[in-house]
This record gives C-alpha cells, sequence and structure tokens, in this order.
C-alpha cells in the first residue's frame, strides 16, 4: 500500500513540475506573450464586457462566467497598442488567482512546454521603467515571448478600483 502512495507522489510531483514549464501562448497586436500553466483557469470566447464606472481605461468591464463576475482586462488598451474590433479569434484568459480576472487576447496559439533554463529574465531599465508585471522572456520561433503574471496586469494605481468594483458587482 504505501509503495502505491509513493508512486502517486511522484507522478504528483511529476505532474506539478511539468506544469511550471507549460505556458499559454497567445498575442496581442502581432506580439507573443504567454501564462503559466498554473495561471489559466478557462480560456472563454471573447464577449462583451458590461461597462463600470469609473474604471480604468484598459479595464473594459465585466463579464459573468460561471457565476463569477470577471474583470475583464483588454491587453491591447493595456500595453498601449491600437485597439481593433472583436473578432472571432479574440478569447478571454480567466485567470485561476486571488482576483477575477480574465485577459482578452487576439489569438490563443496553444500550450508549450519551455524548460527553465530557456527563460531570460525580464527586461528591466531601471526603477521606474520596468513592466512589473512580466516575469521573464523565451525565444519562441526565433522571436521574444514575454511571460505576463496576470494579477500584476492592473496598475499598482488601479487596484483598489477594480477590487471595489468588483466587490459591488457581488
Amino acid at each position: 500500500m504505501s509503495e502505491e502512495i509513493d508512486k502517486k507522489d511522484k507522478i504528483d510531483e511529476k505532474s506539478a513540475e511539468s506544469a511550471e514549464n507549460k505556458y499559454l501562448i497567445f498575442s496581442a497586436d502581432g506580439r507573443t506573450f504567454s501564462i503559466n500553466f498554473t495561471d489559466v483557469k478557462v480560456i472563454i470566447p471573447s464577449q462583451k464586457a458590461e461597462k463600470i464606472p469609473d474604471f480604468p481605461d484598459y479595464a473594459d468591464g465585466t463579464v459573468v462566467y460561471d457565476g463569477t463576475v470577471i474583470t475583464v482586462i483588454n491587453l491591447r488598451k493595456r500595453f498601449g497598442y491600437a485597439v481593433k474590433d472583436f473578432s472571432d479569434r479574440d478569447c478571454i484568459i480567466v485567470c485561476d488567482g486571488e482576483k477575477n480576472i480574465g485577459l482578452l487576447c487576439d489569438s490563443i496559439s496553444g500550450f508549450r512546454e519551455i524548460d527553465s533554463s530557456n527563460i531570460q529574465p525580464a527586461p528591466d531599465i531601471n526603477e521606474q521603467v520596468n513592466a512589473r508585471f512580466i516575469s521573464g522572456e523565451f525565444l519562441l520561433d526565433g522571436e521574444p515571448c514575454y511571460i505576463i503574471k496576470p494579477e500584476l496586469v492592473i496598475k499598482k494605481d488601479d487596484e483598489s478600483i477594480i477590487a471595489s468594483a468588483s466587490q459591488q458587482e457581488k
């Protein structure tokens, strides 16, 4: 019996290690980004978000998924890219974390396993100029792919606005 438990523990450890090296690849304005597999709850088709007064301009509003209010962060707006009309390829990546957020992106490419030795530190110019939501980068088909920390995509100054609006929706 203890042998079965040991095998199960080893399998669970290997699964957890494998999940740490898996990334969901997606795009915004032709640029490639990723988030760790463990940060993904579900991917849903894009839908019109309910606008919330006084929300930051990059937060389109909220949608309801599975009985939960999700704050939709439009990555094109957040990253300062040109805004476009919705297409049938747009998706909302509902993130698994304390904050109920969804990242609106242009398209999803799928999951890729990336060896940790291929991940480089995030670009960091100085204390004033850095993207705190980028945790690292790797090359994907010869192009940079930035790893995003979903909960840090919300600007520090906007965290309380989004949190209070989400609480009122509940």
